[in-house]
């Protein structure tokens, strides 16, 4: 591929006009990833530490980085348009590329590793509320866990709100250390208050939930005054959700990294060849090393040189007129004319 200076500045430009827009989505991905370590992951930590900072953290460090090298990109592309003698950028450029691609490997190991921790942390989010909801008395990180969950999702227990119908959440009359809710009675037909609707447009009723109450005319067959979901597929769909979102931004920016390697390594190897402000000719510009330079060219008509030379010694030797200039061997004309007797039938 061959580079004017025009081409040549045209997709230095477009560069330098593209780029601050993945810087943007950079910054989206360092604020949204804060946000969502400091609400979401902080549910996520009282429940099941420290899953709710480590995704997050490790997305915000990797932007952080990626944002610096498309600033120091951004500025070896500016001085690209200014004279080589005071401003030489190959060795910039040539950084630039192994940064961008040092950054996309990065990207590939944080999808790889949210894509992994998705499946353990479905997992843990349902060991953990379960440990949560059993220690809810005697453990006061659990009891606010549990009651921010609640509230924030708007959810009652785990799959839904009957599992704290088995547990003495108002007593200590439990082990905390289980975690299954198995082989366990009926103690009560109370939640916790965080269990509340903010839906219902009457007071909230979270004792004797299945009983009938004359006071409020109160009937649990119609309308309950509690949230009925479980919070673990909430928040797990919550999660997977992040996920995606943050995946789906990070394949873009990926994809843009990618584009952005392609053009800095042409406008890296026309600038190299000689092509600058200073020197408006037309260079040679390649993804990958080119075996058909110039300098290359003449071995190869070197050796084609040797081939031909070889056949027509051998042509030569067939026909009986090569006679190879040594010391050592010697040659008669009746060896020449027994050969052409002998090749006489052949061309005949």
């Amino acid at each position: 591929m061959f580079l004017t200076w025009s081409s040549f500045n045209n997709i230095r430009m477009l560069l330098m006009a593209f780029m601050p827009v993945i810087i943007f989505y950079l910054i989206w991905l360092v604020n949204t990833s804060e946000g969502i370590r400091s609400e979401e992951g902080t549910l996520l930590d009282l429940i099941c530490w420290p899953d709710g900072n480590v995704i997050p953290a490790i997305i915000a460090c990797g932007s952080i980085a990626a944002i610096v090298i498309e600033f120091y990109g951004l500025y070896q592309l500016f001085k690209a348009g200014l004279p080589k003698r005071e401003y030489n950028v190959t060795s910039g450029l040539f950084y630039f590329i192994w940064a961008l691609i040092f950054i996309i490997i990065i990207f590939l190991g944080i999808m790889f590793y949210s894509g992994l921790q998705s499946t353990i942390i479905r997992a843990k989010i349902k060991g953990g509320i379960t440990k949560a909801m059993l220690r809810y008395t005697s453990h006061l990180p659990s009891k606010v866990a549990i009651d921010r969950l609640q509230t924030h999702f708007h959810c009652c227990g785990r799959e839904n709100y009957r599992e704290w119908f088995i547990i003495p959440w108002e007593t200590t009359e439990h082990n905390p250390e289980s975690n299954v809710l198995v082989v366990r009675k009926f103690v009560a037909d109370n939640v916790p208050y965080s269990c509340c609707s903010m839906n219902a447009m009457w007071p909230c009723i979270h004792h004797g939930v299945t009983q009938e109450g004359t006071i409020y005319k109160y009937n649990p067959t119609k309308q309950l005054t509690i949230w009925t979901d479980g919070c673990e597929e909430k928040l797990i769909s919550e999660m997977m959700s992040i996920s995606w979102r943050f995946n789906a931004v990070m394949a873009l920016i990926i994809m843009a990294m990618v584009l952005q390697i392609i053009a800095v390594r042409y406008l890296h190897t026309a600038y190299n060849n000689g092509l600058h402000v200073g020197n408006k000719i037309t260079c040679n510009a390649y993804l990958l090393r080119s075996t058909d330079t110039e300098s290359e060219g003449i071995p190869t008509r070197k050796v084609l040189k040797r081939r031909k030379s070889h056949k027509a010694r051998t042509l030569e030797w067939v026909m009986a007129k090569y006679r190879p200039k040594s010391k050592y061997t010697t040659s008669s004309g009746s060896d020449f004319n027994s050969s052409d007797e002998l090749l006489k039938p052949m061309y005949e």
